[in-house]
């Protein structure tokens, strides 16, 4: 009968136990949840570093490759640069040959010792202006001043009709411009077509004071045909 007072006391004790053992056991299996979480969450992380990883390595070789094909294609471009300055010069070189030999075995081409002996066009950029030159030899060295004029007309289709226009006029010259010179001279400028206006063939005609005149005829495509240039601002 003495021993009944401790009953209620190991009662409370084991009820403690098991509450004590449950919260342990919550604890347990929260704490095994966690790290398995944690656990996934790292794997699924490396996973992602591994796939940006690749990604990153993929990008860069594709950058490589894209930046060796940029390389080969500007090699390439300045092949062809230098190929085509090439083939200017020597385009260039053969007309002036051919001007002389012309000269040489058809001198009724030239008016009383004067030659045409280039006309060049070049387009200025993209909004339509061109450069014009034009350079007369005098063939007969002799301490004479020559003098003349010269016309240079453009033709062309225009509002579906033909139509031409003085290029002298277009850069702000006489229609007729007078020449003076010993030896040669060049007449240069820069002009724009009227809109709409097609042009096909350009005429330079020259004629001397008191003698004879020449004339030459130039393809429009053939003047403008790769001589783009750009024009050096004046200051």
């Amino acid at each position: 009968m003495s021993e009944q007072p401790d009953s209620p006391r190991l009662y409370q004790f084991i009820r403690y136990a098991a509450i004590a053992v449950v919260f342990a056991l919550l604890g347990y299996f929260a704490g095994n949840a966690r790290l398995h979480h944690l656990e996934q969450s790292t794997r699924l992380q490396e996973t992602q570093r591994a796939s940006l990883h690749q990604r990153v390595e993929r990008l860069e070789y594709r950058n490589n490759i894209l930046q060796v094909e940029l390389d080969v294609e500007r090699a390439a471009t300045r092949a062809l640069q230098q190929e085509l300055r090439g083939a200017i010069d020597e385009n260039a070189q053969i007309r002036r040959d051919l001007a002389f030999y012309q000269r040489v075995m058809a001198p009724e081409l030239d008016a009383d010792g004067v030659s045409i002996d280039s006309f060049q066009v070049s387009q200025l950029g993209n909004d339509g202006r061109y450069y014009f030159r034009v350079i007369l030899l005098q063939l007969e060295r002799i301490e004479q001043l020559m003098s003349g004029n010269i016309r240079i007309t453009v033709r062309g289709q225009y509002n579906g009709e033909r139509q031409e226009w003085s290029i002298l006029e277009l850069a702000g010259y006489d229609a007729e411009h007078p020449f003076a010179m010993n030896y040669f001279t060049l007449t240069e400028g820069s002009f724009t077509f009227p809109d709409g206006f097609t042009p096909d063939t350009v005429h330079v005609h020259v004629r001397v004071r008191g003698g004879r005149q020449t004339e030459r005829y130039f393809p429009w495509s053939d003047l403008v045909e790769g001589s783009e240039l750009e024009l050096a601002p004046q200051s």
